[in-house]
């Protein structure tokens, strides 16, 4: 049975009740006793379930149950025992006289290697000797991770997040959850660089992780062979041929250093795509050789002319419609940006402005503005309600939340404390509304909350919100979206908002 059978066997009572008072003679007898037979059954049924004690991997949980065995209990709770879990099973004498059911779990362990993943379920309270426990060998030179962050041997193996009071499925789940291990093998790597020569071991991919991890720089302009994509392999040498160190300016603005293996000044601009307008030239000439450290300067020198156009905003402009129907809108003309242009002389001498003169200046485009129709036609309209038809002129769609004068946030000692902004008591059939969307004292109808009155403001109530009240005995918590209506008399057309915000 449980909480809901119980309260079905008292609604079920409390019916029989009614129908025996309203029934003549000795009927009235007869009902009143099967309702208290039936009280009396719930009685006994709640009597009669015991409490279970449940210890898993040193948490202790209890549940209330008709179990007598502990299998049965285990069972309710949809335990699952695996072969490596320890479990410590008490007699029904003994778990009705309070006794423990004990369980142990081991902690589920995945390791990734090689391209395999291996599952254990150990009680190892290291990564060592949980790895152990799967006869795989982890070399000293390999890398191992727990949880994507490296670990050695020794770290010990993390323990299940639990939440402050777990119940036993909870525990089951947080230690059923595996933890996970990866080990990346290590492989020996041959570098011959320039005149040096290094072998060290490495768990990266390529060639050119590999020489990062390890600290070996390579620049732009040298050359690795192979290549700085290629994968590493058992066996692999790599060479590195190294280029001279340049720097190189253009213009005065771009400066930049680099390697090449270029031979003269005119085979390293070739080889960065450095192109020499009719008046630039270059220091030192193209025919100098290039040695370690060498500065390579080209000046630019040039005037050049361009026609720069600025944007004219366009206006936005809301005109009424007394044939369209409120809250209807049409833009009946799309705006269009103007633009503005003048033609530029810029003089750039070795990549530096030094001068700038507007030559001419027009207008390219005018701007047009962008024209949205609003409705301020009112329709009555009908709508049938559980308490009858009502008749409205608006429908907005809102986020309606509640409250009372307990949960308002006000002080009880405040002055105002259960009253509303208009003054009045806070009741039911109170609303409280951004006046910008709807005016105090209006009528509305809110489906599920029946008739109000627009009466009441509220600090977080902005645009299409409201703020239904109740008395404290009856609050009923809202957070939905929900249409309303706006009831008559029609307010005066200075007085109602034609555009809501979205």
């Amino acid at each position: 049975m449980g909480k809901r059978a119980l309260r079905f066997w008292d609604q079920l009572g409390v019916w029989l009740w009614a129908a025996g008072a309203l029934l003549p003679g000795p009927r009235t007898w007869i009902a009143l006793a099967l309702a208290s037979l039936l009280g009396l059954g719930a009685t006994v049924y709640l009597a009669t379930q015991h409490t279970v004690r449940v210890e898993i991997n040193g948490w202790v949980t209890y549940h209330r149950t008709h179990q007598r065995a502990a299998q049965g209990v285990l069972r309710e709770l949809g335990v699952t025992v695996h072969p490596e879990d320890k479990l410590e099973i008490p007699s029904e004498v003994d778990l009705l006289a309070g006794a423990p059911i004990r369980l142990t779990v081991a902690r589920p362990v995945i390791l990734i290697h090689e391209g395999t993943l291996t599952l254990v379920r150990t009680f190892a309270p290291t990564v060592g000797e949980a790895i152990a426990a799967m006869d795989v060998v982890i070399l000293p030179h390999d890398h191992l991770s727990l949880e994507g962050a490296p670990c050695t041997l020794d770290t010990p193996l993390p323990l299940p997040t639990l939440p402050s009071k777990p119940k036993a499925r909870a525990l089951l789940q947080a230690l059923r959850d595996p933890v996970r291990l990866a080990v990346s093998r290590a492989v020996a790597l041959a570098v011959q660089d320039g005149a040096i020569a290094s072998d060290f071991y490495t768990t990266a991919r390529t060639v050119g992780e590999a020489l990062w991890e390890h600290g070996v720089i390579i620049y732009g302009g040298d050359r690795v062979f192979p290549g700085l994509e290629a994968e590493i392999t058992p066996g692999l040498q790599v060479f590195i041929e190294r280029a001279k160190p340049v720097v190189l300016e253009v213009g005065g603005t771009f400066h930049k250093t680099l390697r090449t293996r270029a031979r003269t000044v005119s085979e390293l601009l070739a080889a960065e795509e450095v192109r020499l307008g009719p008046q630039d030239y270059v220091k030192p000439a193209p025919e100098t050789p290039i040695s370690r450290d060498l500065t390579v300067a080209v000046v630019r020198v040039y005037d050049e002319y361009y026609v720069e156009e600025t944007a004219i905003p366009f206006q936005e402009r809301w005109e009424p419609d007394p044939l369209m129907e409120i809250d209807l809108r049409e833009v009946t003309r799309a705006g269009r940006e103007g633009a503005k242009r003048q033609r530029i002389r810029v003089r750039y001498e070795n990549d530096r402005e030094v001068a700038r003169v507007a030559e001419e200046e027009w207008v390219a485009r005018p701007p047009v503005d962008r024209i949205i129709n609003y409705g301020t036609k009112i329709v009555l309209r009908t709508l049938e309600t559980p308490d009858g038809p009502i008749t409205y002129w608006r429908k907005i769609r809102v986020l309606a939340t509640s409250y009372s004068a307990s949960t308002a946030g006000v002080p009880v000692t405040a002055s105002h404390y259960g009253f509303t902004r208009l003054g009045e008591p806070a009741r039911k059939g109170v609303v409280a509304v951004d006046p910008r969307v709807i005016r105090l004292r209006q009528p509305v109808y809110v489906p599920g909350y029946g008739l109000g009155i627009a009466g009441d403001t509220g600090g977080a109530i902005k645009g299409r919100r409201i703020d239904l009240c109740y008395d404290d005995d009856n609050l009923v918590l809202w957070y939905r979206w929900v249409d309303i209506y706006l009831l008559p008399p029609v307010p005066e057309p200075a007085l109602i908002n034609w555009i809501l915000p979205d």
